[in-house]
Formats: structure tokens, C-alpha cells, sequence
């Protein structure tokens, strides 16, 4: 299996953004647009303002067919968000915890690797990525 990468909206604070991936819901909603990927996955890295936050682990990837599929989101105070997914895109859930870049095995303590922001998703391997010269560049 390979994992893929998003870019976080960079309008968000990174401390809000951590508050989100590090709340404890049961499981976490992401788009992946309306193409599946062709490869199996395993992990969503995301990236947010030039560095990489840390992964999420797939449970599965739901076809979006209606409002009936997936589950109303909600917001962190617990009202029902006013953005919602749309019919005809691809969902990944993401059972939870996040696992912050710090506690990835062979990342130091505060230890950054910097990913630049990008449209959509891509594949991606942390592996290789972070002996790359762009891992140690933020852009």
C-alpha cells in the first residue's frame, strides 16, 4: 500500500488546525474530489503553511452518492456544519488519532519536514520524501 498527501487550507491558524486533527472524534472526513485513487492507501499526510503535520490512517473510501451516505459533519462545538460534502466525490474516513510529525518513528524531536502547498492530492512516501533536498527547504 502508498499514502497520499493534502495541503490544509494555509487561512487557518496552526493552532487551530492541530485543535482539529487532535480532537477526539471517532472518525475524520476528508475529500479526495471525484477521482479514487488507482493505488491503495494507507495514510493521508497533510501539509499546512510549507511544513508536514503528520498522517492519519484510511479506514476506507466511500463514494459520496447523496446526503444519506455519510454522516452529517459537525462542527468543534458540536453544531452541525453548514459545509457538507457534495454528492458525486470520493470520502476518505480517517479513524483517528492523528499521529503528529514529532512521533513518527525516525523524525527528532522538533524535528520539521516542509512540503510545499499544492492543489488536490497526490502519492506520496514519507520515506523518500524526507531524505529529499526539498524536505529540508521551506519554500
Amino acid at each position: 500500500m502508498t499514502d497520499i498527501i493534502k495541503t490544509w487550507p494555509a487561512f487557518m491558524e496552526r493552532r487551530k488546525v492541530m485543535s482539529i486533527f487532535t480532537h477526539s472524534w471517532g472518525n475524520f472526513y476528508f475529500s479526495l474530489g471525484r477521482g479514487r485513487p488507482k493505488q491503495e492507501i494507507e495514510h493521508v499526510w497533510y501539509t499546512h503553511q510549507g511544513s508536514i503535520l503528520g498522517k492519519f490512517t484510511i479506514a476506507e473510501i466511500v463514494f459520496n452518492e447523496n446526503e444519506l451516505t455519510l454522516p452529517r459533519l459537525r462542527s468543534l462545538s458540536n453544531r452541525e456544519s453548514q459545509w457538507q460534502f457534495r454528492p458525486g466525490i470520493y470520502v476518505m474516513v480517517c479513524a483517528g488519532p492523528f499521529v503528529p510529525l514529532s512521533e513518527v518513528p525516525g523524525v527528532e524531536d522538533g524535528g520539521e519536514v516542509f512540503h510545499d502547498s499544492f492543489r488536490g492530492w497526490r502519492y506520496f512516501n514519507f520515506d523518500e520524501y524526507r531524505n529529499s533536498p526539498e524536505a529540508f527547504i521551506n519554500i
